[in-house]
């Protein structure tokens, strides 16, 4: 961590240091294709804060801190060496470059999947087979032909030939690399013919909105940040928006004295994930839009 002491402009004087870090997020829901695995929990990052500074009006509070996105997460394979049989499995095609806009559950990366194939081919047939005669000892079932033990051998062969289907399937999906929500491929970890095992990440998707922003405000401050209350967010080259107050804290951090606050950013318009920003509650407006 860097420790930053930063000067007001207006009066040239510096203000007391504070603790710098990055911000990351947790993943979202994952499907049965991949799995998502962001950094560490975003409620353990400690946001950037310069502390209350005199703005223009007199009596707002400014804080400086990063946008984050809520959903931001690496992309991972699932396929299962031990299943397989095999050691890894070899990237056989990408979909998608860095900067690609992608939906929910759309194909990233085909993994090699010919063994998965023939498989899920074999095991269909079987299936198949066990459940014409599954029917036929029914039907003779019905007419007092058929044993009922019989009935049961043909019941359980069946059972066991659709759930062998339903596992070939499985290791086939493991083959077809899939966001769990729509974004942004902000990174690609791999390359075709490159092996990869479970647990490599193979892309990182980040949702564009909602935007989010964590402050620390002291104690004796923080009874103005309401949740809904207007804060004015200000960027690089002048860009600017209007975001809400969405949490803040119950408690005090005993070790600094603030409150978490969190801003969301519904619309971000020209601010991206990760940019540096200026938070400024709007004076006068604590608790609108709730």
């Amino acid at each position: 961590m860097a420790r930053l002491a930063v000067a007001d402009g207006t009066r040239g004087r510096v203000l007391r240091p504070l603790v710098v870090a990055a911000l990351t997020v947790a993943p979202a829901a994952c499907g049965k294709e991949i799995e998502s695995k962001a950094g560490p929990d975003i409620r353990d990052a400690t946001p950037v804060s310069l502390g209350p500074t005199m703005s223009a009006a007199g009596e707002e509070n400014r804080y400086r801190t990063h946008l984050y996105s809520e959903r931001d997460a690496d992309v991972y394979t699932r396929w299962n060496s031990d299943e397989s049989g095999s050691v890894g499995a070899l990237v056989k095609a990408i979909h998608v470059e860095i900067g690609d806009r992608v939906a929910a559950g759309q194909l990233l990366a085909t993994l090699e999947d010919d063994q998965a194939a023939i498989d899920v081919e074999a095991t269909g047939a079987r299936a198949e087979e066990a459940r014409a005669n599954f029917r036929r000892v029914q039907e003779l079932r019905e007419k007092q032909l058929a044993s009922a033990s019989e009935y049961e051998a043909a019941l359980s062969a069946m059972r066991s030939a659709e759930a062998d289907l339903r596992r070939a399937q499985l290791r086939l999906s493991w083959t077809r690399v899939r966001p769990p929500f729509g974004g942004v491929v902000a990174r690609r970890y791999v390359r075709v013919g490159e092996r990869v095992e479970e647990g490599k990440p193979l892309f990182r998707v980040t949702a564009m909105s909602p935007l989010r922003a964590r402050l620390l405000v002291p104690e004796d401050r923080a009874a103005a940040f309401r949740i809904g209350s207007p804060v004015r967010l200000t960027g690089a080259q002048g860009v600017s928006g209007q975001g809400h107050v969405l949490l803040v804290s119950p408690t005090v951090d005993p070790a600094s004295g603030t409150r978490e606050v969190i801003v969301e950013l519904a619309q971000p318009g020209d601010f991206l994930p990760g940019a540096a920003v200026i938070a400024e509650l709007i004076a006068g407006r604590e608790g609108a839009g709730r």
